[in-house]
Formats: C-alpha cells, structure tokens, sequence
C-alpha cells in the first residue's frame, strides 16, 4: 500500500490513501501544513478533476517502482490549490513521504543564490558588466582551450554577468564530445575537495576556459563562482549571508547546506535505476555528506529544502520580489533577471543545450521566448530551473501560477517526469 498526503483547501483533517481503507497497517495521513494561504482549485480557475489526472499519473511513477516518493503543488493567484505526497522516503524501510520531508535540491539552489548576489548588485556594490577579476584577481589572466592540447590568452576577462547566465566558459567537465578540459575539472574542480569557496576561485582560475568569455552558453560551475563571489562582496559565507537575507526572511526553515541533526530523520534516500529498471540507493541520509559537516558552500548545487519552504520562494518570486511584507529584490531586477540574456549567444557545448528550442537563459533562471518551439504547454516569460535529482519549478507571471515537483532519482532524464508534470499541470487552467 502506498502513502499518500492530500491537500484540498476546502477539507481538513486526517487522510488515507482511498484504496486503503484503513487496512492492516495502514497508516493516517496529515494534511500538510503551509503558511501560503489555500483555496479550491475551481476559486483560482483551474480544475480539481483535471489536477487529479496530474496527480494520478505522477503517483503512477511510484506504483510501478520508477520513483520511491513524489511530491507536487500547484500555487495560483496567491492560493496554494494542489499538493500531494505520495511513496515513500525509503523503499526499503517503507517510511512514508510526509509533507516536510527533505530533499536535495541540487542546481534549484542556483536561482536563491543568483537572487543574492543581485541583491548586492541593488546595493550598489558592482555592475553586471564588472570584470570578475576585479574581485578575485586570480582571474585577470586566463587560458582558453584551443583544441590539439593548446590553449590561447582569453581576449576579453569574464565578466559577472557572465557568472550569473552560464557564459563564462566554465563547464562542469561534462564534455560531448569529451576533451581535454574535461579532464583537467575531473582533477581540478572537484568543489568536495575545497576546504573553503575561495581555494574553489584559486582552483578554478588555473583551468583553461572551454570557450572565449561572452562567446557562447555552457552549463556550467558558474553559480558555484557567483557564491564565492557573494561571500567575498558581502564579506558573510554563503551559508550566513543566506540565512540572514533570504531563508529566514522568508520563513524557509528547513532549507540547509548541512542537514540539522534534529532532522536527520526527515532527511530521504536518493536513487539511481539498475540495468532492470528498478530503484538502488545511492545516498542514504545514514552515509550522505549532507548530514556531515559542510564547509565548502556550493552555490551551484548543494542546499537540501522543503516543498513548503521552496514553495515560498516561488510565492516570493510571483509577488515580484515580495512574500507577506518581506521585500528582496525589486520588480524590476527581476524582470532584468528574467529577460533573454542569451539572445545572441550560440550553445558551446555540454549535456545541457540552450538556448534552444523557445527556451534561453536569463540570470540564474530558464526563461521560455517561443512557446511554439517549446512544443509543450505553458507562456513566453515562463522561468525557472530544475535539480539533478529530478527536483523542477517553474514560475508564470502571465497565469501567476507556480508549479513545483520534489522527486529524488539520478539520471532523471528517461522518466519524462518533469514534462509530463508540466503539461499536466497547466491543462488543468481552465479560466
């Protein structure tokens, strides 16, 4: 029997998956609690029968044995109108997924930071158009791969806008095809290895460059280097500037870069699928580096959080930059944030490719320019990002609605999860 949690607005009190019955170890369900106010689905313009099949065919991912858990909520005109937990945390032990339990997050941790660092940009304390190595100098002078094993002097040094849309010529030593510079990240910006995210910049500034700065879109370390960039501008470490300007401020209360003690236990298993299609673990909360001590702060990839603390984030970011009196950023600076950055800019290689498609990037975020390249349901102006675990948000100003799916499996790619949630998500808009 599978677990599930049930959010309907309109209907408190305790639940139980309806196939259950109240069988033999059947187990009552909480309805989950959120701050976000809530409403029918019906009050906001969408439909509860048409959100039923979103939920229907994303519990299918666990009945048969693709995913342990899965979680999503739909937020519309400021109402949470859908969230369902359904699986487990652990397939072996048969925990149940609850409504606060935490995953990781991986790459959904780039837009908090990108959103940090442009709160210093409001700040006045850089421009976008600001070489990098004006504030760490081991960047002045940096080596661009050529091919054959050659490298050339980088003609124009890489700037924080640069950082913040992936075009930096960094990469993630992902290479298609692999070269030489692939190799070299295999050594050199292993970030686990880094005591600190200034031995990551020293680091990073001895590898060449894949391509010339501002010259093409590569998926990359970025972020990571936009987090050290935040600690050496703030003067804070990552973990402490975003704790005091961002997840407290806005409630996050279970989103770390270490797990708590105290919540180890909410803390679930990460999978991959064997050759036969069925789930083994990979990071157990009992052996993973989450629930160690963390020194090195990933701005790139390494927070773990809460639906309900990730759905205030997006919450935040529909309001333009504002949840319950709480200001970060302004409308505008968003708006800069989710504007096509990558207009003129080829893709230069890497297992992620934009722009392309009717998708581009903007600072720190995916942003949708052509809807019908995308051929998927959805708006131009659309942004948003997803994790390596499967983990996906996305935020519509046009339908001021957010969608969120919690996920934990490595690769993802094969399931189809994250379209398949999207899509089912906005046939549900009925007004």
């Amino acid at each position: 029997m599978k677990i599930r949690f049930l959010l309907f607005p309109f209907f408190i009190g305790l639940l139980v998956n309806a196939s259950g019955l109240l069988a033999q170890n059947a187990i009552p369900t909480l309805v989950p609690t959120t701050s976000l106010p809530s409403a029918a689905p019906e009050a906001v313009g969408m439909s509860s029968a048409r959100l039923k099949v979103m939920q229907d065919r994303m519990n299918e991912y666990v009945d048969n044995g693709q995913l342990a858990g899965v979680q999503t909520a739909v937020i519309r005109k400021g109402k949470l109108v859908h969230f369902d937990t359904y699986g487990y945390e652990d397939i072996d032990t048969k925990d149940p997924l609850k409504d606060n339990s935490i995953f990781r997050i991986y790459s959904m941790t780039k837009p908090i930071v990108s959103i940090g660092l442009m709160m210093l940009y409001e700040e006045g304390r850089f421009q976008l158009n600001d070489p990098l190595h004006k504030y760490a100098p081991e960047f002045k002078e940096m080596e661009v791969y050529v091919g054959d094993g050659k490298t050339e002097a980088a003609k124009e040094p890489i700037r924080v806008v640069d950082v913040l849309r992936h075009t930096t010529g960094f990469g993630y030593g992902w290479g298609f095809p692999p070269n030489q510079v692939d190799s070299l990240y295999k050594v050199g910006a292993q970030r686990g290895a880094m005591a600190n995210n200034r031995e990551f910049l020293t680091a990073m500034s001895k590898l060449p460059l894949y391509h010339q700065p501002g010259t093409g879109w590569r998926y990359s370390v970025s972020t990571d280097v936009a987090g050290a960039l935040l600690e050496i501008i703030s003067g804070q470490p990552l973990d402490k500037f975003l704790e005091e300007r961002i997840l407290n401020p806005l409630g996050m209360k279970d989103t770390h870069f270490e797990v708590p003690d105290a919540k180890d236990e909410r803390f679930i298993t990460n999978y991959t699928h064997k050759k036969d299609g069925t789930l083994q673990t990979i990071d157990h909360p009992s052996m993973s580096k989450y629930c160690k001590e963390v020194k090195m702060f990933s701005g790139g990839g390494g927070l773990v959080s809460t639906t309900n603390d990730y759905l205030r984030f997006c919450q935040m970011l529909l309001n333009k930059g504002e949840l319950n009196g709480v200001r970060l950023i302004s409308p505008k600076t968003l708006e800069l944030m989710t504007s096509d950055h990558t207009k003129n800019t080829p893709h230069a290689g890497g297992p992620i490719v934009l722009p392309a498609r009717g998708t581009a990037f903007g600072l720190g975020f995916s942003v949708t320019t052509d809807l019908g390249a995308t051929e998927m349901l959805g708006s131009v102006g659309a942004y948003g990002w997803g994790g390596a675990a499967g983990t996906y948000f996305r935020i519509d100003p046009q339908e001021d609605l957010a969608i969120l799916m919690m996920i934990q499996v490595m690769p993802y790619n094969h399931l189809q999860a994250r379209e398949r949630f999207h899509n089912l998500v906005y046939q549900a808009i009925v007004e």
